[in-house]
This record gives structure tokens, sequence and C-alpha cells, in this order.
């Protein structure tokens, strides 16, 4: 694979990190309407989702 598309697609995975913790610090330290606990799981999905992907892929390759 090229370095540039490994670097830009690196790139995006810490970019969509710092976003979810940047999300998650505003909702808590902001005035927010509504269930603050409820949009913070919302938000986590963003790195949960991605981590349970690569750990579960993992598992598929090391029995392949």
């Amino acid at each position: 694979m090229h370095p540039v598309i490994v670097v830009l697609i690196i790139a995006v995975s810490f970019w969509s990190i710092i976003t979810t913790f940047r999300a998650i610090y505003f909702i808590h330290r902001k005035p927010f309407n509504e269930s603050k606990i409820f949009w913070t799981i919302i938000v986590m999905v963003g790195v949960i989702g991605p981590l349970i992907w690569l750990f579960k892929r993992r598992k598929l390759n090391k029995n392949d």
C-alpha cells in the first residue's frame, strides 16, 4: 500500500478519536438540556465500534 494512503488513514483515525473526546468534553462542560450520559454513550460509539471491529477481525484472522 502507498505510504500516503496509510498516513491518511492514520490521520483520519486520530481525528475521529480527537473529535469524539472533544464532543464528550463539550457535553459535560457546557450547558446541555438532554441526558449527558445518554449522549456520551452515543458519542463513544465512534471509538468503541472501530475497536470492536478491529479485535473481532484479529480473532478471525488468527484462526485462518
